[in-house]
């Protein structure tokens, strides 16, 4: 990475309005999150900075029960959102999923609110949304992997990617807190209070990858992974 955090690796990016491909930095842009520690119906989450066009958002929707059900994710301006993996659920105490907006439109500083709104209230949400630029704005999503524990580390599982440059995106929900990142991941954010983690990395060969974070003490996690291509 370099001084600003940004991943240094490069992934052709696919036009669909141009059906030209052009060659671009995949760069961790900004991140918000909210953990509002009552039970919600609704979570708003507002990126902070200037959004540009084309770009792609991560939300990873965390909560501490497995009966509230995500009903929708959106945003003020209209960006459509799918789910990339999930939800997965461990021991009836967490549930996560992760959903991806792409090819996202152009919103000013503080105007774009992410709204995630789940069938019940859910117990101690945790709701994690980061903008990236430099990944594919027609089909971005190349694997994914998802596992659930109850040990001192938190392990995605592997899955072999199909395509050379991709950002490896790693997400948990832990009973316990997080300590750090996995060997080789940045560390994007590890929430406060519930110490739940997102990290990344960019990769340039075709290969089995998961993504790891180390817990403070055992209890219950679930950790996804999604590579972007």
């Amino acid at each position: 990475t370099d001084a600003a955090g940004n991943l240094s690796n490069y992934s052709n990016i696919s036009t669909a309005t141009t059906n030209q491909s052009t060659v671009s930095p995949i760069s961790f842009i900004q991140l918000a999150y909210a953990t509002p520690q009552s039970p919600q119906l609704t979570v708003p989450v507002t990126f902070a900075s200037a959004q540009t066009s084309g770009n792609l958002n991560v939300v990873v929707v965390g909560w501490n029960d497995t009966t509230a059900v995500v009903s929708s994710v959106t945003d003020s301006v209209g960006n459509a959102y799918t789910l990339a993996v999930g939800p997965t659920q461990a021991s009836g105490q967490l549930s996560q999923s992760i959903y991806y907006a792409r090819g996202i439109l152009a919103a000013g500083a503080s105007t774009n609110t992410v709204t995630v709104r789940f069938t019940v209230p859910a117990q101690y949400a945790d709701i994690r949304v980061l903008e990236y630029s430099g990944l594919d704005r027609v089909n971005p999503v190349d694997v994914t992997a998802a596992a659930i524990g109850a040990d001192t580390n938190s392990q995605s599982g592997a899955a072999t990617t199909t395509n050379a440059n991709d950002l490896i995106f790693g997400a948990n929900i832990v009973a316990t807190k997080t300590k750090g990142p996995g060997t080789g991941f940045t560390k994007r954010m590890i929430t406060s209070p519930n110490g739940d983690i997102v990290e990344d990395r960019v990769v340039s060969t075709v290969d089995s990858y998961s993504a790891p974070a180390p817990l403070t003490k055992s209890g219950p996690w679930i950790m996804q992974m999604v590579a972007f291509k």
